[in-house]
């Protein structure tokens, strides 16, 4: 009979004196992914002062682009137009006719009048003028503008059908954004409107609200469209979510979407992160460098998190826990001569 040693190895203790020397050290040895380079106050107060620099094209709200509603006498006359003459107390020279391809009206009497490159006081004018040299004491003539053919208009960025369009007639935003089958999928929350200025010939930007005017139904923001006015709808933007989170990825931002909601979306925080160290990182534009927004899970708790709107080309970025990586994390094997302990990530 052969008597054999008994086989050794390591005991249980001394395996799990092993994981937590190994846990012991990666605690010890973490390291943040970013830096915090600003608290909330400064981070928003720098926010609000990029802001103002890139809205040096000064944008107007639209409050005042009403005061520049599509009036007869702002919009120039050209070939296609159709325009409707009156005469007063003289039915008999009424008319409703066409301006020609080179610039003429057939009116009763007149005959061919030259009314391309006017204004619809300056038709009535002249008009009036010539009935007055040949056939009438004191005439009164109003020239309305029934089609505004001569002028375009064009929408372009995050609409269903963007292109450049006949103005047919009087028309608010929202009907040439109807034109354009409406916002797509990607359309943020503001509509600039460019136009050229009647008087100073200068380009001036119109700044509308689209969340007040399609959300809310808050019509002020309803601006008067006029020939030549360029629609812009910029796309919503998009924020990269990463680190710690369950569903990491590049998500389109929402209006009005804050970091709370942005961390939401991407699923939540996952078991392995470290609740005191989110991270916000913004670009703040060209010459500048990046700034680096702290935030806490207690942070996003009290509010802090669903008072800060997410911008375009923003970073979440969940550090994650040492010891909860350890424990919840990527996933590794610790054994020694058939003794061991498996992790597996939980996601």
């Amino acid at each position: 009979m052969t008597l054999q040693a008994p086989r050794r190895g390591i005991s249980p203790l001394f395996s799990l004196f092993l994981v937590l020397v190994l846990l012991a050290t990666l605690t010890g040895c973490a390291k943040e992914q970013f830096q915090a380079t600003t608290d909330v106050e400064t981070f928003q107060r720098l926010h609000l002062e990029v802001e103002r620099e890139n809205n040096q094209r000064e944008a107007l709200p639209v409050t005042a682009a009403i005061l520049h509603d599509d009036s007869p006498g702002d919009y120039i006359l050209g070939a296609g137009d159709l325009i409707a003459v009156s005469v007063f107390q003289v039915p008999e020279l009424n008319a409703e006719v066409r301006v020609s391809s080179r610039g003429f009206v057939s009116l009763p009497l007149l005959n061919n009048v030259e009314v391309a490159n006017l204004s619809a006081a300056e038709a009535e004018e002249l008009i009036e003028n010539l009935y007055r040299e040949r056939y009438l004491h004191n005439p009164n003539v109003t020239v309305y503008i029934k089609e505004h053919v001569s002028k375009q208009i064009t929408l372009v960025g995050a609409l269903s059908r963007p292109g450049t369009y006949d103005y047919i007639a009087k028309r608010r935003l929202l009907d040439v954004i109807a034109i354009a089958n409406g916002l797509n999928d990607k359309a943020g929350s503001i509509a600039y409107v460019n136009r050229q200025d009647p008087i100073s010939g200068q380009p001036v930007n119109y700044q509308v609200d689209l969340d007040e005017l399609i959300k809310r139904g808050n019509m002020a923001q309803n601006m008067a469209i006029q020939g030549g006015d360029v629609i812009f709808v910029p796309e919503s933007g998009q924020a990269f979510i990463d680190g710690a989170v369950r569903k990491p990825g590049i998500y389109s931002i929402r209006s009005q979407m804050t970091v709370t909601e942005g961390i939401a979306l991407a699923g939540g925080l996952a078991s392995y992160a470290d609740a005191d160290s989110i991270k916000l990182i913004r670009y703040m534009g060209p010459g500048r460098q990046r700034e680096i927004l702290k935030l806490s899970y207690t942070d996003l708790q009290g509010g802090v998190g669903d008072g800060i709107v997410l911008k375009d080309q923003d970073i979440i970025f969940a550090e994650s826990s040492s010891s909860g990586t350890f424990v919840s994390g990527t996933g590794f094997s610790l054994g020694f001569m058939g003794t061991g302990i498996n992790f597996r990530d939980p996601k």
